[in-house]
């Protein structure tokens, strides 16, 4: 038992060391890219990449006095705390750091924080060090998370934020259970940072319950975390809405207005089918295709940047299939773990929930832009195949083959990012 014990405290902590040195190393290699992409020209039209709005947050968290009219209703409804990373960014441009800079350096950030929590997440569902280094490697190099690297969006923060939420969902299934304050705090954030991603904070307390309760019991602590959620949320976007208000937002009802409308705002001849959406949150996400101009539908920018299609090199295609075999031979495995059910289950939920709903939810034809929601979700399927293989040498070398084809192919379109006009 004393072994036992003493070999537990050694992992925890080589892993707190591990973990940090690898987020803090996606943080600088981010870092040192962040004052060319912020002086590129993508930040002086707006949605030219990928229709993130980058230009409005460097206003939302960096400029003074608050820009109310960059708080538009349609968006402060559907990201209601995202506003508050003022309170770090604001001080930052007060003591001479450029606004840009400061937005991007956010955008760094959240990337080292998501590849800590991934490798966190490998090692709670016992994947070996070596192998779990290697998976955080690839997640650094995946498109999603090399974009979102540089560029200032909620969808940052959405993957730092649905990250943890799995990392939670993985403790707990591994009998290491957060509290429910904590589990509370995760998805009040979800939900104040997207609104629609507190229903992966349901499905994680519901799936968990049912592991262990009857399923009458289960739904009814559900719906009890839920109202305290939401009860939490209200609250805490109402006192936002107050300290940086949003013009059309007075009341609960403009609001619930705001928030529907903004649903039904996008014509039905603009989306993609649900056959591009799959393809583009489980391959484009993680390998993408060549950049292409297309249609943004505005007038002063009459174009955007964007990835559609699979306009693969050679090195592309074998990263994409190398990809989609390691996340095919992990969703398989996470079939047959009924041990651990709850998390594959909460995974494989996201992942259609987030399809079905962007292949309605879509503007100016761009899903790219949606990746970081359902990205983790891929990411931890695929690792129910490392936790079964992870004495394998052969298996953490293609982990790694992979990896560096992904990176060989996107990292040219990263480093293209200050070049964008």
């Amino acid at each position: 038992m004393r072994e036992l014990a003493a070999a537990r405290i050694s992992r925890l902590n080589a892993d707190a060391l591990i973990a940090p040195i690898i987020g803090c190393a996606v943080f600088l290699f981010h870092a040192l890219h962040v004052s060319a992409v912020a002086r590129g020209a993508i930040f002086q039209k707006s949605n030219l990449a990928f229709d993130f709005d980058i230009n409005r947050f460097v206003a939302l968290w960096c400029t003074s006095p608050f820009p109310e009219s960059d708080n538009e209703a349609y968006y402060a409804v559907r990201h209601p705390l995202a506003v508050s990373l003022r309170l770090i960014c604001t001080p930052l441009v007060g003591v001479g750091m450029d606004a840009t800079v400061a937005a991007c350096g956010i955008a760094a950030i959240c990337a080292g924080l998501s590849t800590t929590l991934i490798y966190r997440i490998a090692r709670v569902l016992d994947v070996q060090p070596a192998l779990a280094c290697a998976f955080a490697m690839l997640w650094a190099v995946s498109a999603t998370t090399l974009l979102l690297g540089v560029l200032p969006e909620a969808y940052g923060l959405a993957l730092v934020a649905v990250t943890y939420q799995f990392l939670m969902t993985a403790r707990r299934v591994t009998n290491h259970p957060a509290s429910v304050v904590a589990r509370i705090g995760a998805a009040v954030a979800n939900f104040g940072i997207t609104v629609t991603n507190v229903v992966l904070s349901g499905l994680s307390e519901l799936f968990c319950r049912m592991d262990r309760e009857l399923l009458q019991k289960a739904l009814r602590g559900t719906v009890g975390f839920g109202i305290a959620v939401g009860i939490v949320a209200v609250v805490l976007s109402a006192i936002s809405l107050t300290v940086w208000p949003s013009k059309g937002i007075d009341s609960p009802t403009n609001a619930a207005k705001q928030l529907y409308w903004s649903a039904n705002a996008y014509e039905a001849s603009e989306r993609q089918g649900v056959a591009n959406v799959a393809w583009e949150f489980a391959a484009t996400s993680f390998v993408v295709p060549a950049m292409a101009k297309y249609p943004s539908g505005v007038p002063e920018n009459p174009y955007l940047w964007d990835f559609r299609g699979q306009n693969y090199s050679l090195v592309g295609w074998a990263a994409v299939l190398g990809w989609l075999g390691l996340f095919v031979y992990g969703a398989v495995q996470a079939a047959k773990d009924k041990a651990r059910w709850p998390i594959w289950a909460v995974a494989a939920a996201w992942i259609a929930i987030n399809i079905v709903l962007h292949t309605y939810w879509q503007f100016r034809g761009s899903i790219f832009v949606y990746t970081g929601h359902s990205h983790p979700a891929f990411l931890v399927l695929a690792l129910a195949g490392a936790s079964k293989e992870r004495n394998t040498h052969m298996y953490l070398a293609l982990v790694v083959l992979v990896s560096l084809l992904m990176a060989w192919n996107n990292l040219p379109g990263y480093l293209a990012l200050p070049e964008l006009n």
